[in-house]
């Protein structure tokens, strides 16, 4: 017999209408880049440029204020979602539905939260906070080449020392987690443009229930199919009792679909499927992160939520040419008529970018600037593969230990005698004109230019005047040598790029 499920919140409400598409050592280096791993890549921005259509951004979303926010839990200690530390004193807790404690919040969860935040301090206050997994059931398959698990018909892609495992920090890489056949396994990730889904934790159990969440495509008297994302090619066939579905669904809504047990020739038979509502109300300022599974920057969809930008979206962390398919990233702004967020601001969840000849490279990994990063299986090559002395210029991201991993290597040619570095500044000295980004201090002389960059204009400033718009590990900087010999160098170049 199907179910239609209508749980209550502690505050009256139903849940469906709480809740949406879920999706989730001390060296001073390691600091360094564990500031770039919580998000904390905000800078002063003005207008800039971007992709039209749609209900685009009327204006800047207030920085302080209530919101829904929807990611990935990257921190403890309080609870770090989307670069911002919320205070959970006072809030409701909920763990799949369950009443839950803050200690019940694991690193690697996808939540949602709802209270304000303060985009200025990075700080907020948590009135309620709904963990909430992506898909849970038996591993039917195990792919330790491409660090995969089948659960439930999708592919769910693991990366090595970026997924929680087990919730153990010592289970780093996928055959570490030793992943059986028939193991039951929890699922927290977002839906990827690969029609799968990135895992940000997976946890091991020796018992549970079988659920999948997904969109409704295929919808007929008797069975429809669930797909990731909405459009997507099904992943798995649900088979219902014809009219016990809940009223309003159709294709494409966002859906749970319970069952007695596991897939059997990509199919269940539904136990439960209970309607998703929005994440919001219209109006109603919402930040979900996610990878961008299909649109274009007028319009795409990230983590099953859909986002249409204006030409005053405002980009962090890097510029509107950096958006990409298969990219990771948070879109911030108010719901719109239709349900997308009108986009006030799109932050990259990878701000670091490197520029220069690669050299040591190996199908697994390059050395750029001195610095060697990591090459996986969910790293886009852009005319490549990469040979030694291309000049390559690399978007990576830190690991949990500091290292970096390539999200994006764009092989540019032959070997070039120039370079950059950008990240995050984590001290700044205006007196003596130095910087340093990435553990990596660099020098400036009376030849510098420094510059503050938007979409139409760049504009030639004092050292003084841009010093005083640096907020340490905040403040993103490029810095350029031209020619490149050594990076004790002096720098040819510093430039704040306000978003375009």
């Amino acid at each position: 017999m199907l179910t239609i499920g209508k749980e209550i919140s502690p505050s009256g409400r139903p849940i469906s209408a709480l809740r949406t598409c879920d999706r989730f050592s001390n060296t001073p280096l390691k600091r360094i880049i564990q500031t770039a791993f919580l998000g904390c890549v905000g800078v002063v921005l003005v207008a800039c440029g971007g992709g039209g259509g749609g209900s685009g951004g009327t204006g800047a979303t207030p920085a302080t204020g209530a919101a829904v926010s929807q990611g990935t839990i990257t921190a403890k200690g309080s609870v770090f979602v989307n670069g911002i530390e919320y205070s959970t004193t006072g809030a409701t807790i909920r763990i799949d539905d369950n009443p839950g404690i803050e200690s019940d919040l694991k690193v690697g969860m996808v939540v949602r939260v709802r209270g304000t935040s303060d985009d200025s301090t990075k700080k907020g206050t948590a009135t309620l906070l709904e963990a909430r997994d992506i898909l849970e059931g038996t591993i039917s398959n195990v792919n330790a080449g491409a660090g995969t698990i089948t659960v439930m018909g999708q592919t769910v892609r693991i990366e090595d020392n970026m997924t929680r495992l087990n919730d153990d920090d010592l289970q780093k890489v996928f055959g570490n987690a030793n992943f059986q056949v028939n193991d039951h396994v929890e699922v927290h990730g977002f839906a990827d443009d690969q029609g799968g889904l990135r895992a940000t934790r997976v946890l091991r159990k020796a018992t549970g229930e079988f659920e999948s969440k997904g969109f409704v495509t295929g919808l007929g008297a008797t069975s429809f199919g669930l797909s990731p994302t909405p459009g997507g090619a099904a992943v798995l066939t649900v088979n219902f009792t014809a009219g016990s579905l809940p009223a309003g669904t159709v294709n494409g809504s966002f859906v749970e679909v319970k069952s007695a047990a596991a897939a059997v020739g990509g199919a269940v038979t539904a136990t439960l499927v209970h309607l998703e509502d929005r994440i919001g109300a219209a109006g109603e300022k919402v930040e979900v992160e996610g990878i961008v599974s299909s649109g274009t920057l007028a319009s795409f969809v990230v983590n099953g939520q859909q986002v249409v930008t204006s030409p005053s979206t405002l980009y962090e962390g890097g510029l509107s040419s950096d958006f990409a398919i298969g990219v990771k990233l948070e879109a911030e702004g108010p719901l719109d008529a239709n349900g997308a967020i009108a986009a006030t601001k799109i932050s990259f969840r990878s701000n670091i970018k490197i520029e220069d000849d690669a050299s040591a490279v190996t199908a697994t990994s390059l050395t750029v600037l001195g610095r060697s990063v990591a090459i996986n299986q969910f790293t886009r090559i852009d005319n490549g593969p990469p040979a030694n002395t291309n000049h390559v210029e690399v978007r990576a991201a830190p690991d949990r230990d500091g290292n970096l991993i390539a999200q994006r290597i764009v092989v540019q040619g032959a070997s070039d005698n120039k370079a950059f570095l950008q990240g995050p500044v984590t001290a700044a000295d205006g007196t003596a004109g130095t910087l340093t980004i990435l553990g990596t201090t660099v020098v400036s002389n009376g030849t510098t230019e420094w510059r503050v960059s938007s979409t139409s204009t760049e504009v030639p400033v004092t050292r003084a005047a841009f010093f005083a718009q640096i907020k340490t590990n905040v403040t993103v900087v490029k810095v350029k040598w031209d020619p490149f010999t050594l990076v004790t160098a002096p720098i040819k170049e510093a430039e704040i790029e306000l978003g375009k």
